[in-house]
């Protein structure tokens, strides 16, 4: 049996390549293409897989998700796109995208990804996994960036095993203030011992 496949493109030349890819692959066909989202929700149309651009007129891809997966809650949306941005790839995912591809590769990757995600997996581009990882990577040691001097000065003498005291004397500070710079630290962190402390210290 055949997987439906819906194109969301407000490109019509791309959108007509797209679609001619699309039933070259065996097991799949693509009937209908549309320029944006509020055209596909106006009717009632078998999908199983929907090929969804993100920068559209009247409303984005974004945007399209939510509307789309209350319609057809069984269909599988893959973000089509030449947006490659780690913030944009994160909100497709949490609005219920199955997978992402930048459209600089798609043809490449076409066959795999449709038969990836009927199968039941999801799917991305080595290039926005790339995006993605790099984005991680980025946001190592970001709560400890965020941290004033002097509470850095704080933690580091209580990543080096020192005592309040300690610390106070190397800082030229009370014992009480050592002690509400701390309070401070963990509510930043978002933390609650020493040994949190440590964990994020090692990310």
């Amino acid at each position: 049996m055949e997987s439906s496949v819906v194109i969301l493109e407000d490109d019509i030349v791309m959108g007509h390549l797209l679609k001619a890819r699309v039933n070259a692959i065996e097991g799949f066909r693509c009937d209908l293409l549309f320029e944006n989202p509020i055209q596909f929700l106006s009717g009632k149309h078998p999908v199983n897989i929907i090929l969804l651009d993100i920068s559209m007129p009247e409303m984005s891809g974004l945007e399209a998700i939510v509307p789309i997966l209350a319609k057809y809650p069984e269909a599988a949306i893959i973000i089509n796109t030449i947006r490659d941005d780690a913030e944009t790839i994160f909100e497709a995912v949490k609005k219920g995208a199955l997978g992402y591809l930048d459209k600089q590769t798609v043809n490449v990757n076409l066959e795999e990804v449709l038969h990836t995600v009927a199968g039941g997996g999801a799917y991305m581009t080595p290039v926005i996994a790339r995006r993605v990882f790099n984005f991680f990577q980025s946001k190592k040691n970001e709560g400890l960036e965020s941290l004033t001097q002097r509470e850095k000065n704080v933690v580091s003498g209580i990543l080096e095993g020192l005592s309040y005291k300690m610390i106070a004397e190397r800082n030229d500070l009370s014992i009480n203030t050592v002690r509400a710079h701390v309070k401070r630290i963990y509510k930043k962190l978002n933390i609650n011992s020493k040994g949190e402390l440590f964990r994020i210290s090692r990310e």
